[in-house]
């Protein structure tokens, strides 16, 4: 799908991947870029408007824990440009030991707001199609010892995005469902794997993990933009070590009718 003259829509476009992924948008003519984010950071917003001044860049605060904010801030935008062509679900923390909170705004957050913005995007509602992107983790595909409840929540947004991306709601809605897995990247949020892990005698293999080989973020960040543009229903892309790829689940079970 090319973005230009799109309206997109991303989630904690403040952090680090999302920040890169949000330079790397405004170079495609976007209509309009909202950045939803519980972050106030004025000045990434106007380098943000600086790179392109023909796409409008908005900055909403935004509090993925409340659906009444959802709710509010989605409104606003279709107030503003009538329609949501692209949404990316970024928001994320890892700090284990806050099991609610992490669970609020790494998988009940993300699925409140995608459900708050398909009727919106639905091509038989009031939208006209697009793409939802939610953002996983290789956490969410393999195991994590270190950190289980931030691997519980990521494989929550695997099986939600997986499920949404069945073709029967794409044919119904236009609405495209990816998901994007990253693997370790530079950012706060990774050396957390070896600080605020699950139990205290975690520690041994959280800084073990912590010390492996991760990726900047800048070339996640890209790779992000590049599964927005390619909208591509159901796919799970894994951006690991540079390299973007997309994979293909394993299939455990099929009901039998």
């Amino acid at each position: 799908m090319s973005l230009a003259g799109k309206n997109v829509v991303f989630v904690g476009g403040l952090g680090f991947i999302a920040y890169e992924a949000c330079k790397y948008l405004m170079n495609n003519d976007l209509a309009s870029l909202f950045v939803f984010d519980v972050l106030d950071k004025p000045e990434a917003i106007k380098a943000l408007q600086e790179i392109n001044p023909k796409t409008k860049v908005y900055y909403t605060k935004f509090d993925i824990t409340n659906k009444e904010s959802i709710k509010q801030s989605l409104a606003d935008v279709v107030s503003k440009v009538q329609h949501i062509d692209a949404l990316i679900n970024g928001a994320g923390i890892l700090t284990d030991p806050n099991v609610e909170l992490t669970m609020n705004i790494n998988l009940i957050g993300l699925i409140n707001t995608t459900l708050e913005a398909l009727p919106l995007m639905d091509k038989n509602k009031h939208g006209r199609g697009g793409v939802i992107v939610n953002i996983a983790s290789v956490l969410g595909l393999e195991p994590c010892p270190p950190a289980a409840v931030y691997c519980a929540s990521k494989f929550g947004v695997v099986g939600f995005s997986r499920s949404l991306g069945d073709p029967f709601y794409y044919e119904h809605t236009g609405v495209a469902v990816v998901t994007f897995c990253p693997g370790l990247t530079d950012t706060p949020l990774k050396n957390n794997i070896g600080s605020k892990y699950t139990f205290d005698y975690s520690k041994e293999i959280g800084e073990k993990l912590n010390s492996s080989k991760t990726q900047k973020p800048e070339v996640c960040g890209a790779h992000l933009a590049q599964a927005i543009e390619l909208m591509d229903n159901g796919a799970i892309y894994i951006s690991n070590q540079g390299t973007l790829t997309k994979v293909k689940p394993s299939v455990y079970w099929e009901p039998t009718y």
